[in-house]
């Protein structure tokens, strides 16, 4: 699978990898972030969350997305 910088318009879940809440925190440089993200159909578009949290487009730098690849889940 190969990594992608737009925003996923399908649902499922991807895999993000950048900053999550910018580059920088202050003086402080952050590190990117490898994060689980759902996302979700809604009335106005798409929903984003990871970790628990909304993810916003706004909050985000050098976003990059894949799909996740689910395995086969056993018959029980």
């Amino acid at each position: 699978m190969k990594w992608f910088e737009q925003w996923p318009e399908k649902e499922g879940l991807y895999w993000f990898y950048g900053y999550r809440y910018g580059k920088f925190f202050g003086d402080e440089k952050n590190k990117p972030e490898l994060v689980l993200v759902n996302v979700r159909k809604i009335a106005n578009g798409f929903m984003y969350t990871g970790d628990g949290q909304f993810m916003f487009e706004s909050e985000v730098e050098k976003p990059h997305f894949q799909k996740v690849v689910l395995p086969e889940l056993p018959n029980i």
